[in-house]
């Protein structure tokens, strides 16, 4: 059974953070439902690699990406964004 621990940051001043476990079968969904408040509406997961900002699909599964970073993990940071995904309104 392996298990991640995704940190991902709930401002931008990043001092508000939540540890995510994160299974094979994590999906982004689940990770942005783990970390949301209760009752709060549409958020999406955004990660920042090098001053680059793009949304995370809600069906994307976390470990398999984390794996494809690779060693550069260390310098991707994930937002949870208070407001709904541009990839997911596009769709609806």
């Amino acid at each position: 059974f392996f298990q991640m621990i995704l940190t991902v940051f709930l401002s931008n001043n990043e001092q508000i953070l939540t540890e995510v476990p994160i299974t094979p079968e994590t999906t982004c969904r689940d990770v942005v439902e783990f970390c949301k408040e209760p009752g709060e509406g549409s958020c999406h997961l955004a990660e920042v690699w090098r001053g680059n900002e793009r949304p995370i699909p809600f069906d994307h599964m976390m470990y398999d990406h984390l794996q494809k970073w690779g060693p550069r993990r260390e310098e991707v940071k994930f937002f949870l964004r208070h407001e709904e995904s541009p990839a997911e309104s596009n769709e609806q």
